[in-house]
C-alpha cells in the first residue's frame, strides 16, 4: 500500500539495504543509506550508493551535519566491556542466538545452503561475524579501533549501533550501553 507521508514536507527518507540494487535504488532517489552485511560486501553496496547518488546530483534533502549533506551508515551489533574478554564472552552466546534467530525462516525455506544465506553473505557464528566486521566485541578501547577502522575502509559517517541482542541480560546490555556512550561515542564522535 502506497502512502505519503503525513508530515509536510516530509522528513528526509533514509533506505536500508544489503544489495547493491537497493543501494543503487536509494543513491538514485537521493535518500540517506544504511549498509547492512560484512565490511567488504558494504563497500560494494556503499560504492554504488555513491555512485548513483553522484549521477543524481546529491540528496533529496541535504542534511548538514553529515560531510557531503548525505548519512551513509553501516548496521552493527556492538558490546563494550571493560575487557576484550568479557565482551567476547557476552556477545558470543548472544551473536550466535541471534543469528539462529535471523536464519530460522531462511531455512525453513530454503532448498539448498546457498538460499539459507539470502542476499546477505554473512557467516553463521560470533567468530565469522566478527571476523566480518559485522560484530563488534571488547573493551572501550577495542571498538573504538574497530570502528575507526571500518569507518576508514567504508567512508561512513553514520553507525546503526544494534546494542541488546539474542539473550543478553538487561544489566549486561545496560552496562554496553553505558561504556559505549561514556567511552566510545566521545571519542569517534569527530570521525
Amino acid at each position: 500500500m502506497a502512502l505519503r507521508p503525513l508530515q509536510a514536507p516530509h522528513p528526509a527518507f533514509w533506505y536500508g539495504s544489503s544489495n547493491t540494487t537497493g543501494a543503487t535504488w536509494s543513491g538514485e532517489h537521493g535518500m540517506h543509506f544504511v549498509a547492512n552485511g560484512p565490511t567488504d560486501y558494504s563497500k560494494v553496496n556503499i560504492d554504488a550508493y555513491r555512485d548513483a547518488l553522484a549521477k543524481r546530483g546529491g540528496p533529496a534533502q541535504p542534511k548538514q551535519e553529515f560531510r557531503g549533506g548525505t548519512a551513509i551508515g553501516a548496521l552493527r551489533h556492538i558490546v563494550v566491556a571493560e575487557t576484550d574478554g568479557e565482551a567476547r564472552k557476552i556477545a558470543k552466546p548472544n551473536v550466535d542466538y541471534h543469528v539462529a534467530s535471523l536464519n530460522w525462516l531462511r531455512k525453513m525455506h530454503a532448498q539448498n545452503e546457498a538460499e539459507v544465506r539470502g542476499l546477505v553473505p554473512r557467516g553463521v557464528t560470533f567468530e565469522e561475524w566478527e571476523k566480518d566486521g559485522m560484530a563488534i566485541a571488547g573493551s572501550p578501547a577495542t571498538v573504538i579501533a574497530e570502528i575507526e577502522r571500518q569507518v576508514d575502509k567504508l567512508g561512513i559517517n553514520y553507525l546503526l549501533s544494534y546494542l541488546f541482542f539474542g539473550t543478553m541480560t538487561l544489566p549486561q546490555a545496560l552496562r554496553s550501553l553505558e561504556l559505549m556512550r561514556t567511552e566510545v561515542m566521545p571519542k569517534i564522535a569527530r570521525l
